[in-house]
C-alpha cells in the first residue's frame, strides 16, 4: 500500500542529503547513545529503529540485535539506508504485531509528531520488553534556537528529560535510566570540533541530547 505522510511540512524537510553512517561525525555522535543504552538493557533478539532514516542507527543496532528493522515515513530517507530490512509506514499505527520486538529505539523523531503519546503507545505495544529514546535537550540553548528558528523542529521546544519520562510512564513503561549529554550534531558540527566535543559525552544537564531508557511493566 502507497503511503504518504499528512504532513507536508515535515515531508519536505525531510526530502535531503544528510550523512552516512559511518561518517566520522555520525559515529561520534551515535556511539556513545548505543553504548548508554547498551549499558542498562540488552540490544539483543529483534529490534526495531523507528523513524530510521538514513540509517545512522539502523547499521549499529544491526551490529547488536539478531535481526533490525528500520521504518520511517520517508521514502527519500529510506533509499539512503543500507540496510536491508526496511519498511514505509507512520508512526502512530505500526504494522506490526503486538510484542513483535525485544527492543524500540527512536532517534529524532517524537518532537516530529503531533501526537507522541500515540506513538510511545506503539512503540511499547510492538515491544516485548524494551524502549530506548534519544531527543534533542530544550535547555541546550543551540537546541532551543534550533527549534525556535526551524519550523519543523519547533516540537524539540518541549523536549526535555521529566516530559519524555512521563510520557514513557503515562504509556506504562519504567524509566530505567535517562541521561542528557553530547554536544555532537549528526548533520552540523563540523569535523574537526569532533575530539575536542567528546568530553561532553557524558551526564551534563545542557546537553543536547536526552537518552531514555524504559522497561514495560508486567501486566
Amino acid at each position: 500500500m502507497e503511503f504518504e505522510p499528512s504532513n507536508q511540512l515535515q515531508r519536505e524537510y525531510f526530502s535531503v542529503n544528510y550523512r552516512t553512517p559511518d561518517h566520522p561525525v555520525i559515529c561520534a555522535y551515535s556511539d556513545p547513545k548505543i553504548e548508554f543504552i547498551r549499558s542498562h538493557i540488552p540490544l539483543t533478539g529483534a529490534i526495531l529503529d523507528l523513524g530510521c532514516g538514513n540509517g545512522i542507527f539502523t547499521q549499529r543496532l544491526a551490529c547488536e540485535g539478531e535481526t533490525v528493522t528500520g521504518l520511517d515515513f520517508s521514502a527519500h530517507l529510506l533509499k539512503q539506508n543500507p540496510h536491508d530490512e526496511l519498511a514505509r509506514g507512520d508512526a502512530t499505527y505500526l504494522p506490526f504485531r503486538d510484542a513483535a520486538f525485544d527492543a524500540v529505539f527512536e532517534a529524532n523523531l517524537l518532537h516530529h509528531v503531533p501526537n507522541v503519546g500515540e506513538v510511545m503507545r506503539e512503540m511499547s505495544r510492538v515491544s516485548r520488553k524494551y524502549v530506548a529514546l534519544s531527543e534533542p535537550n530544550r535547555y541546550n540553548p543551540l537546541m532551543f534556537a534550533f527549534s525556535l528558528v526551524v519550523a519543523a523542529e519547533r516540537g524539540g521546544l518541549k523536549s526535555c528529560t521529566r516530559y519524555l519520562c512521563q510520557e514513557a510512564n503515562s504509556t506504562g513503561l519504567h524509566v530505567v535510566a535517562c541521561r542528557t549529554t553530547g554536544m555532537i550534531s549528526q548533520n552540523n558540527t563540523p569535523q574537526m570540533f569532533v575530539p575536542l566535543l567528546r568530553r561532553f559525552d557524558r551526564q551534563i544537564s545542557w546537553g543536547q541530547y536526552i537518552i531514555v531508557v524504559a522497561e514495560k511493566l508486567p501486566k
